[in-house]
C-alpha cells in the first residue's frame, strides 16, 4: 500500500511472465506455482549467463547464422531475465494476473505480502513404482522440494543441447538448426519438430536423447556441490533405488 491506503504493486500478465520462464529455462521445463515458489536469484542468473552466451550476437559468425536472428533473441533473453529475476527478488511488489479474455480469474490482491516458501520435507511411504534419484532422496525425506526443483534446474541447464550433439556427428547443419529453433511451434520440443519434419529419423533422435543423457552431469552432484549430502551418502542412496527399482521395476 502506497501513503494514500493504494495498492502499489505493478500487475504482470501471467502468460507474459510464463513466456519469459520459457525462454529462459526452455518449453520442456513444467512451470508451476511451486516452481516459481522455489526459484531463486542465483538460478535465475546461471540461466540467463548460459544463454546470453549461446545467443550474443558476435557468435553469428561461428555458427553461420544472421547476426539479426541472434540479435532478436539475445534481447528476449534480456527481457526475460529483467522480468524473472525482478519477480523473484521481490514477489510481494508484483500481482501476477491473467491477460483478458483468457477465460481465467485474476488473482485478488493480498492484503499482506506472500510469505516465502517454507521448505517442504516429503512425509510418507515412498511410491512403490520405479522412480529417479532426486524423486527417491525427496520421497525418503532427505532433501526438500525446494532441493530438488533446485537439482532438476541445475542438471538442466549443464545437459548438451540435441542441436550441438547433432551437429557433431553431422546428422544437422546449422541452417537446420536456425530452422528448428526458428520455425518449432510455442512448447514443442527441439527433437520432436526435427522428427516431425524428417530432418532426423526415430533411430537418430533415441541415439542423441542417449548420448544426451549419457553426456549430463549426474543430478547427484548437485547435492555434493550444495553440500546438502556427502558422496557417500549418494552412493549409499544410490544402491537403495536400485534396489527399490527392481521390486517395482513394472509399475508406472
Amino acid at each position: 500500500m502506497d501513503s494514500r491506503g493504494q495498492d502499489s504493486r505493478i500487475i504482470l500478465p501471467e502468460e507474459q511472465f510464463l513466456q519469459s520462464c520459457r525462454t529462459l529455462f526452455g518449453p520442456e521445463v513444467r512451470i508451476t506455482p511451486q516452481f516459481l515458489g522455489y526459484l531463486q536469484p542465483a538460478g535465475v542468473k546461471t540461466a540467463y549467463r548460459k544463454l546470453a552466451m549461446e545467443t550474443h550476437p558476435d557468435r553469428a559468425i561461428h555458427i553461420g547464422t544472421e547476426e539479426s536472428i541472434l540479435e532478436t533473441r539475445f534481447k528476449e533473453v534480456n527481457r526475460a531475465y529483467e522480468q524473472i529475476v525482478a519477480y523473484v527478488r521481490e514477489p510481494e511488489r508484483y500481482i501476477l494476473r491473467l491477460p483478458p479474455g483468457s477465460g481465467g480469474r485474476a488473482h485478488r490482491p493480498a492484503t499482506a505480502p506472500p510469505a516465502k516458501p517454507q521448505p517442504h520435507f516429503y512425509q510418507g511411504p515412498i511410491p512403490p513404482r520405479k522412480i529417479f534419484i532426486g524423486q527417491y532422496l525427496y520421497y525418503s525425506g532427505r532433501i526438500s522440494m525446494q532441493q530438488m526443483w533446485g537439482a532438476v534446474v541445475w542438471q538442466k541447464l549443464r545437459r548438451p543441447r540435441l542441436g550441438d550433439l547433432a551437429r557433431t556427428l553431422h546428422w544437422l547443419t546449422p541452417v537446420d538448426i536456425r530452422e528448428i529453433l526458428q520455425q518449432r511451434n510455442r512448447g514443442e520440443l527441439f527433437g520432436e519438430f526435427a522428427l516431425r519434419t524428417g530432418l532426423l529419423s526415430y533411430y537418430q533422435l533415441l541415439v542423441l536423447l542417449g548420448r544426451q543423457k549419457r553426456l549430463q552431469p549426474r543430478i547427484g552432484n548437485y547435492f555434493i556441490e550444495q553440500k546438502i549430502l556427502l558422496p557417500e551418502e549418494i552412493d549409499a542412496m544410490v544402491e537403495a533405488l536400485k534396489e527399490h527399482n527392481r521390486q517395482h521395476w513394472f509399475k508406472k
